[in-house]
């Protein structure tokens, strides 16, 4: 049986979690949760995700991270991301149904960002596709010294919301609560939002882009965006990416485990918001 997390689960779901995930402390699942909570409260009523009984029992987990966007036409378009999946070895049998459950809302986009090997099999058969396969890590330093004249990255100020369209500044706004980092990059005469998750990459200052209207405009204009984020006091920048692409002063990696969604979403597109990469800041 699923039932849905609600603010007095929370000590249980984190309970499970940390079962699940022992390189992660109690404390970690705690305060993400209660991040997570906090947001729904604000945006929806909808549950934080789902535990699932055995007999009464708390057998396994699964956190569904819900937000809304504005689509072509101001059509609005909602994603569900799937996160911390976790069913206890004797019940994985259970698991597929657990998931197929969850599936089943009407959601137009769907998204599982840091699925494990097991994992990557079973959505591969219910309808998802690889998004990315690792990132590019791009050494600020280095990628500073690219220029081009055309490109110029600033804060995503009070002035700057109002050239971009009340969704995509509505997501700006919310992730800078969430403390992440909103700038926007202007080429010529267009204005891209971005978002980037601060994070520590062995213990070193960092972030991760978890929001692009475009990837291939952050890569082909990375000397801007270096130098916003240097004077932000990060040394080092993850973009998701696909084997053959690259950036000046970036190398590709595959460590971090490939993204995956289903539904319509533009190839070009990073959306990794509201997500585990801000709600549990990994």
């Amino acid at each position: 049986m699923l039932e849905p997390i609600e603010d007095r689960d929370v000590d249980a779901a984190a309970a499970i979690l940390s079962r699940g995930f022992p390189s992660r402390s109690a404390e970690f699942w705690q305060s993400g949760l209660e991040r997570l909570s906090r947001y729904h409260k604000t945006v929806s009523a909808t549950p934080l995700g789902y535990v699932m009984k055995v007999k009464g029992t708390p057998a396994g987990v699964i956190l569904t991270m819900r937000s809304q966007r504005t689509g072509e036409g101001g059509k609005p378009r909602s994603v569900l991301n799937l996160s911390s999946w976790y069913v206890d070895e004797q019940h994985r049998w259970l698991a597929p149904r657990m998931l197929q459950k969850v599936l089943a809302e009407q959601v137009d986009v769907f998204t599982d960002l840091t699925p494990s090997e097991p994992v990557r099999e079973m959505i591969g058969r219910l309808g998802f596709v690889r998004r990315h396969e690792g990132v590019l890590m791009v050494a600020l330093v280095l990628s500073a010294m690219q220029f081009n004249a055309a490109a110029s990255v600033g804060a995503a100020d009070e002035a700057g919301m109002r050239e971009l369209d009340p969704g995509a500044a509505s997501l700006l706004a919310g992730h800078i609560e969430l403390g992440c980092i909103a700038a926007l990059l202007r080429v010529g005469g267009s204005v891209h939002p971005l978002v980037f998750s601060p994070t520590r990459r062995k213990g070193l200052p960092s972030a991760r882009l978890v929001y692009a209207p475009s990837q291939s405009a952050v890569r082909d204009n990375i000397g801007a965006v270096a130098r916003y984020l240097l004077a932000q006091g990060l040394l080092f920048v993850e973009i998701p990416a696909k084997p053959g692409e690259s950036a000046f002063g970036a190398w590709f990696t595959a460590s971090p485990p490939p993204t995956f969604a289903r539904g319509d979403l533009p190839p070009d597109m990073i959306d990794h918001a509201y997500s585990e990469f801000v709600f549990l800041q990994i």
